[in-house]
């Protein structure tokens, strides 16, 4: 049974739903051969027998060899389907010729079939000729042999007798092909319809495959972006008014908002939006979903607690295949750290670190705004310029988190005295600027009003600052300027400003003053003094000058080294004009360290003249805080070979306000080469017992502004007389500056001073100069004496 099963499955039935009309007639073919080799072998068995019986053995031949055809054809592997197919045609051709000619009526179904299975077999053409071919050999074999093939009820001749079967069996033989064909030919076409159906929809099956596995990975993709994706569906009421509502959100909307899928869906999407979130970026959407146009927006939204974060988002609209636009795509990021990252930036570029106020950057750009509206509106406004005095003894004294706090407490006392349109900035570790807008359109009430603010800041900045439990004093030089002017800009404004506050700290500090025009001259011939001095320095256009310092007798008994510098065009530039911009400018250094190589110069040449006498150069308070000043003092005396016991520094009393510890140790340091230290213009600065009797000192010198009020003035008397009492109990030396009377001179003997320094003796000259007359008294061997009378007038030094 399962042997028939297979054999059924084989030959039978298709394996393929793919069939096209070569495999289908392979499928005929195999199917005709498997039932003619049973049905055959079926009919072909009892014929053989009886065959056998009447021995007839042409009939046993035959039926065996077209069994054992049959089964060759059925299972021959090699055979291709024309070749079955002819030998097929040519065994039921040949049975069929065979059956006329030895029994008769049985050779015409065998005929007949030629044509139908060359119809079902091949095209219509073949089947006409297969019909000729069987046709013919009817009307041959019947003719010629004279086939048992019994048409009584014709009495005719043999030959036409055989032309009306001949007929006949063409006829019906044609009909049947020719119906065979023509269904052949249908079902053909019917299956070429099936298949390109088949086909059609396969194609489909699989777009539609690849359409599902698309969205199903593009839903995947979306959902797990780390962007943020919104569709907003766009409907219709009956007024044709478009509302809007969202359809899908992916998993970073849910982890950012903080709102699940089921909360939104449904939804209008304005529950994204808060307090804080920008109108005209709201108007920005609304403008683009009336013209559907695509929009991109960073605004402030809010997630489910309430918390806002910055967003990033593109809108974008979507049409269907009607070209209406039916929903929206909107995608967005959060860009809170980045916005956090501009904001710092920002605040980088345009506001100072430590007061959170507007920078020197910020403030030039409101002082152009404020510069252009002034022109317009014809109003007056002023830029002040406020600096802090002496505030870097604080710092240094103190420290930096001292002066931070304290410029804080500054900034918070200016802002309290200041208008909400009036502008506070910081351009400098102890520099403020206000802005004083629009303060009247008559530039003499600007400028009152300008001054009467400035002189409230002046006067609150009197008051002590308590930083920590410890109170410090802030008070602060004002510079004044007042806008517009022809051609002012921002940095002109500034200038001013800035030019008035230094005219104030040269006044005497804890002042207001207003700038003029005078003033910028000033500061032009200012910076190139500063120039010329620069190149002074270069141009060796310096020089030393020594004023010698005398005993009661009137001898030299020491010396002070004194720098003049004679300018090419200026002629004699007095110390008083040069010496302070050395200071300011920071080239007292370079002055400094060049006064103390000609100190032991001068100290070798005087040796070398037979003078042997002590040398005193002045050390400014910066040059000494240097941190190799010390080695450079060293490395002079080496480079020289001058006797250090001959060289007095003299130093002022502001050296000693800050750090005294450092100070004290650095005069150790120097006074065991021998060196031996003066307190200059001794009594005008920060006098005090206590640090004279810490100090490594040689001698005090008496300015020259107490000398010159001996001895008529009894206040300056007594103050000469008291030093010179306390220096003879300190054990210090004294000497007297300024000294240009007799009187003076006498006085100040008579009080038991160790030497005086003035006019009345000598005036500076040259250290050459003063050797070679110095050298020629002596060779002459004469004693100066004391001028007998008379009084000089004496001149800056």
């Amino acid at each position: 049974m399962r042997f028939f099963q297979q054999l059924r499955q084989k030959y039978l039935i298709s394996r393929t739903a793919d069939i096209d009309m070569l495999h289908w007639r392979e499928q005929i073919l195999s199917s005709i051969l498997f039932v003619a080799l049973g049905l055959g072998t079926a009919t072909a068995i009892p014929s053989i027998l009886l065959a056998i019986r009447d021995e007839l053995w042409s009939i046993v031949v035959v039926d065996t060899l077209a069994v054992i055809w049959v089964a060759a054809m059925l299972w021959m592997p090699g055979w291709s389907f024309r070749m079955r197919a002819n030998q097929f045609l040519l065994l039921i051709y040949s049975l069929g010729a065979w059956f006329l000619f030895k029994i008769g009526s049985t050779g015409l179904i065998y005929l007949m079939a030629v044509p139908v299975f060359a119809a079902f077999l091949y095209s219509l053409q073949e089947a006409v000729r297969a019909l000729l071919l069987s046709s013919a050999t009817l009307f041959l074999v019947g003719y010629f042999f004279d086939a048992p093939l019994h048409v009584d009820s014709f009495q005719l001749s043999l030959f036409l007798r055989w032309v009306i079967i001949t007929l006949n069996f063409t006829f019906i033989a044609a009909v049947l092909s020719v119906s065979c064909n023509v269904l052949l030919y249908r079902l053909e076409h019917s299956l070429e319809r099936q298949q390109t159906i088949a086909n059609s929809l396969k194609l489909g099956q699989e777009s539609l495959k690849a359409a599902n596995e698309e969205l199903r990975l593009t839903v995947a993709a979306v959902s797990r972006l780390n962007d943020i994706v919104l569709i907003i569906e766009v409907s219709k009421d009956e007024a044709q008014r478009s509302h809007l509502h969202i359809v899908f959100v992916n998993e970073a909307f849910e982890r950012l908002t903080g709102y699940s899928r089921d909360e939104v869906i449904g939804r209008m999407p304005h529950f994204l939006s808060g307090p804080r979130t920008q109108q005209q970026e709201l108007d920005r959407i609304a403008t683009a979903l009336r013209k559907i146009e695509p929009v991109h927006v960073e605004l402030i939204s809010y997630t489910r607690s309430g918390s806002e974060f910055w967003m990033e988002a593109d809108v974008i609209p979507l049409a269907n295949e009607e070209g209406i636009y039916t929903h929206w795509v909107a995608t967005g990021r959060d860009i809170s750290e980045r916005k956090k990252s501009e904001e710092h930036i920002h605040r980088l570029a345009y506001f100072d670190l430590l007061t959170g106020l507007p920078n020197r950057r910020l403030l030039q750009d409101r002082l152009s705004v404020l510069l252009s509206s002034s022109r317009i509106t014809g109003l007056f406004s002023a830029v002040l310029y406020l600096d802090l005095d002496n505030f870097k003894l604080v710092n240094d004294a103190r420290g930096h988190a001292t002066g931070d706090a304290l410029l804080l407490q500054v900034m918070q006392r200016l802002q309290a005295l200041l208008g909400e349109d009036d502008t506070l900035a910081r351009v400098g570790g102890d520099e403020f600027v206000v802005v004083l807008p629009a303060l009247s359109d008559s530039g003499v009430q600007a400028v009152h009003s300008a001054m009467d603010t400035a002189e409230r800041l002046r006067t609150a900045m009197t008051k002590m600052f308590d930083v920590d439990g410890l109170l410090y004093s802030a008070t602060c030089s004002i510079g004044v300027t007042i806008l517009p002017r022809a051609d002012q800009k921002p940095d002109d404004l500034l200038r001013e400003a800035d030019t008035a506050m230094y005219r104030a700290k040269e006044g005497g500090r804890n002042q207001v003053m207003l700038y003029e025009t005078g003033m910028q001259s000033e500061i032009v011939r200012r910076l190139a003094m500063e120039r010329d001095l620069r190149d002074a320095i270069e141009q060796e256009q310096l020089q030393m000058y020594i004023q010698p310092q005398v005993d009661r007798f009137g001898k030299p008994v020491g010396g002070e080294l004194l720098m003049r510098w004679q300018h090419p065009q200026r002629g004699m530039v007095s110390p008083a004009i040069f010496i302070p911009l050395a200071e300011e400018s920071g080239m007292i250094i370079r002055l400094g360290d060049w006064v103390l190589r000609q100190g032991c110069m001068a100290v070798c040449a005087l040796q070398a003249a037979g003078i042997p006498m002590s040398v005193s150069i002045n050390v400014s308070p910066k040059q000494f805080r240097q941190a190799d000043f010390v080695d450079k003092v060293k490395i002079a005396l080496v480079d020289t070979g001058a006797d250090p016991a001959l060289l007095i520094l003299e130093v002022t009393e502001g050296l000693l306000i800050d750090n005294l510890h450092d100070t004290i140790a650095r005069m150790l340091e120097l006074t065991a080469l021998g060196i031996r230290f003066s307190i200059d213009d001794f009594g005008t600065g920060y006098s005090s017992f206590s640090y004279l009797k810490r100090l490594p000192l040689y001698e005090l010198k008496i300015d020259k502004s107490f000398v010159q009020d001996t001895p008529q003035d009894a206040n300056g008397t007594a103050i000469v007389q008291s030093i010179l009492s306390m220096a003879q109990h300190l054990g210090l030396r004294v000497v007297a500056e300024g000294v240009e009377t007799r009187a003076q001179a006498e006085f100040l003997i008579e009080n038991g001073c160790h030497s005086m320094q003035g006019f009345l003796f000598a005036r500076p000259l040259p250290l050459q100069d003063w050797v070679t007359q110095q050298t020629a008294a002596t060779r002459e061997d004469s004693v100066r004496r004391l001028p007998e009378s008379g009084t000089l007038t004496a001149s800056t030094e």
